[in-house]
């Protein structure tokens, strides 16, 4: 009889045994990996767990020596990036023999990476801008992406401001912490009211009835002016900082009073420097001084003029 033909070597299903054997070299394959990766692990962890109680401990030092809030809340954010800078430069040569097989997967799965995590790439690259350019930091008051308010802690991803109000409803503090990811400074314009300048400019508009005697209105807002707001000079350390570091440099600093006519009404606009913080309280006064010396001086208010709406700061 003929022998029956056998089949090749390469079109031959598996048989128990190599299927048994091939599983056997796939366990022992991954076992001596893991017998590699261990010892590298357990040093990460120890370094891991010394870089923490070592920042716990100077961090504890620290705080009890300072009073200022503020400076406590720097020293905190600063040393998690002391801390996280020393966890790779000591754990970066335990990893260095691994490095070309990671390398390896990152160039055939880099693409898909870069799609699944580029938010993430993102607020990583905008961290590194706002530690560098530094745009704002903690304590300025900004206003990004319609959102306004106090910087409170700027982190890897993200960064949180303490909310406030718009300027035409007092841009006081609304007791909300809104989280925002630092990638929003690739997109969206950044106003800060506090970093460059440390005042704005307020204006307050009077508009005053035209049968009634705005030049005697003009001298009024003009002394209440003068006796209310901050006395700010070009000698002001604050003045000088801003046109030292920026060139920032205004030919008045004292307040002023405009006029014009708009609808039927004379609308004086009293113009003067303020402290984003203080805005409304110096507002406060100066209406509260406008109302009672008005009504002493017999002028009346003009209560049809609409005011324009200011912007978010």
């Amino acid at each position: 009889m003929p022998e029956e033909a056998q089949p090749s070597s390469t079109g031959q299903i598996l048989d128990a045994d190599s299927f048994v054997a091939l599983r056997r070299a796939i366990v022992e394959y991954f076992a001596a990996s893991a017998q590699e990766l261990l010892p590298r692990i357990i040093v990460t962890l120890i370094i891991l767990i010394v870089v923490i109680f070592l920042r716990f401990v100077l961090l504890r030092i620290a705080t009890r020596r300072m009073r200022n809030q503020s400076n406590r809340l720097r020293w905190r954010t600063n040393s998690t990036y002391f801390a996280v800078l020393a966890f790779l430069t000591f754990a970066f040569p335990v990893w260095l023999p691994s490095l070309r097989s990671i390398a390896t997967v990152l160039g055939l799965f880099g693409a898909g990476i870069l799609i699944v995590f580029k938010e993430i790439f993102l607020n990583l690259a905008a961290w590194f801008y706002i530690m560098i350019r530094r745009p704002f930091e903690l304590g300025n008051r900004i206003s990004v992406h319609g959102v306004a308010g106090d910087v409170l802690d700027i982190r890897l991803l993200e960064f949180a401001v303490m909310e406030v109000s718009p300027r035409n409803l007092g841009g006081q503090s609304t007791g909300r912490i809104v989280h925002l990811p630092n990638a929003l400074l690739w997109t969206s314009p950044l106003s800060n009211a506090s970093k460059e300048f440390s005042f704005n400019w307020n204006e307050i508009r009077v508009p005053v009835k035209i049968n009634s005697d705005w030049k005697r209105a003009e001298a009024i807002l003009q002394d209440i002016a003068t006796t209310t707001t901050e006395k700010i000079s070009d000698s002001d350390s604050r003045i000088q900082h801003s046109a030292d570091e920026y060139a920032i440099n205004f030919s008045r600093l004292h307040p002023g009073i405009f006029l014009e006519y708009q609808k039927g009404a004379v609308v004086l606009t009293l113009r003067h420097l303020s402290e984003p913080r203080t805005r409304r309280m110096t507002v406060d006064a100066i209406w509260r001084s406008i109302l009672e010396r008005f009504e002493a001086e017999g002028i009346e208010l003009d209560e049809s003029y609409d005011e324009p709406l200011p912007g978010v700061l």
